[in-house]
């Protein structure tokens, strides 16, 4: 299963460049236009990446790249000019258009799975392109030669780089579920987990699920009474949210503040407000019965887990 998931998402990686919601541009007189990957993921979503494939590229003034989001996660593509600090803030909407002349801030704003973002660079110089959601690590390197000038690489050899650049994230990702740090099916959890985390130095791969032990399983079983300790041990923000049994989540931004308690029985809404890096929520189950939960940054990728209680 999981070299299906990989294979199926190294196939979308080779045939990125279909067209759905970019903007088309007129091509100048010899350009060309480059494709790229901005994140990917395996698993049904539980394995992610946080890079540009590949993220390092040269090309020619007056040519264009169209980076494609192949992820459920969404990203940006932000380009400041030159020496300009990233924008302060949550990622903005759409700004700046589709042409970058190394004077004026450009940014995809939310791009999602499927979609595209296309910018031309009129002016040969370096630049870096920024995803607002994943800093400091998910960035890339721009490198613009006046127009004309003979490239280093054709299309070929930057699809193979991003593939192979995607495979080690990816297999990064796989490899931290197994360093589950706590005792299997116990009453510490996973509240998201990733190489290194949370301490290390940032890294392109995460993990988006509650874990209970060394797989993607997100079914816990205890005794009633029992108290559950999540531990956010990943870069990403996460939630431990349970509605009332049987009801759906109340609606909302996924930054709603806590609410509801540590003790739940079934009968109310229980959140614990953002998990950061290295954060942790303790909930004791009172009453018997089968409880959904969900991070609410997350649970469109497949971050649900339930409780059993007994």
């Amino acid at each position: 299963m999981m070299l299906r998931s990989i294979v199926s998402a190294l196939v979308v990686f080779a045939l990125v460049g279909c067209s759905n919601g970019t903007v088309a541009l007129a091509p100048a007189v010899g350009s060309q236009t480059w494709q790229l990957v901005a994140g990917g993921s395996a698993q049904s979503e539980a394995l992610q990446t946080a890079d540009y494939y590949p993220s390092a590229i040269t090309i020619d003034a007056g040519d264009s790249i169209t980076w494609t989001n192949t992820a459920v996660e969404p990203h940006t593509v932000s380009i400041p000019p030159a020496g300009m600090s990233l924008p302060l803030g949550p990622p903005q909407p759409p700004v700046g258009g589709n042409v970058f002349d190394g004077t004026t801030y450009i940014s995809s704003g939310f791009f999602n799975k499927g979609a595209t973002y296309t910018v031309r660079f009129t002016k040969p110089g370096t630049y870096k392109v920024y995803c607002l959601i994943h800093q400091p690590e998910m960035y890339a390197t721009i490198t613009v030669r006046p127009q004309g000038a003979a490239l280093p690489e054709n299309q070929a050899a930057y699809t193979a780089a991003g593939l192979a650049d995607f495979t080690i994230d990816i297999n990064a990702a796989a490899a931290s579920v197994l360093a589950f740090p706590y005792a299997i099916d116990g009453i510490d959890l996973a509240a998201g987990i990733q190489p290194g985390a949370p301490n290390g130095p940032p890294t392109q791969s995460s993990v988006v699920r509650f874990l209970h032990g060394m797989t993607l399983d997100s079914t816990t079983t205890i005794p009633v009474g029992t108290t559950l300790t999540w531990h956010n041990i990943s870069q990403f923000p996460h939630t431990v949210a349970l509605p009332a049994a049987g009801q759906p989540l109340p609606g909302g931004p996924p930054t709603q503040p806590a609410a509801g308690g540590t003790t739940y029985d079934g009968s109310t809404y229980v959140n614990s407000g953002i998990l950061g890096p290295g954060s942790t929520f303790s909930l004791t189950f009172t009453k018997a019965g089968t409880y959904a939960y969900y991070c609410l940054f997350h649970d469109d990728e497949g971050m649900v887990g339930t409780v059993v209680v007994r």
